[in-house]
């Protein structure tokens, strides 16, 4: 049996070089959309602090989880501030006497997640929970 040349030792090594590096790259690719699946899949709370207004002889303070999925999570950390302005603002919209209402904190809910997506620019916020509610008449 005739022994193989140097030439066809080095189409066959590259072949098999070939071969692995196309699996290796199919296994990375195949690891990062697992990855991004499992990051939207993942939920996340970042509770802010309680915000209070005043206005028109009414005060209203809340206590509000923010969820966010996972590839959201960072933004919203690095956005609390704006998160927290953004459900003053929702607050000073929203109605004192409605939100004491059997649908009430649902509706404020959905006006606060609406609001904080609307001011930031960003459709990451999925749901505003209230976890903390007060409304009183006069100021705060």
């Amino acid at each position: 049996m005739p022994k193989p040349t140097a030439r066809d030792r080095s189409v066959r090594n590259t072949v098999l070089v070939s071969i692995v590096a196309l699996i290796v790259g199919f296994g990375a690719i195949w690891l990062y959309f697992e990855r991004a699946q499992r990051l939207q899949a993942e939920v996340h709370y970042l509770t802010l602090p309680r915000v209070a207004i005043s206005r028109d002889g009414h005060s209203m303070a809340a206590t509000v989880a923010i969820r966010t999925d996972g590839t959201a999570a960072d933004w919203a950390a690095g956005n609390r501030r704006g998160l927290e302005e953004a459900v003053k603002v929702a607050l000073m919209q929203a109605d004192p006497v409605a939100s004491r209402g059997p649908r009430g904190i649902r509706q404020l809910q959905q006006d606060i997640a609406e609001t904080c997506n609307q001011l930031l620019k960003t459709d990451k916020v999925r749901e505003a929970v209230v976890t903390d509610f007060l409304v009183s008449e006069g100021d705060y």
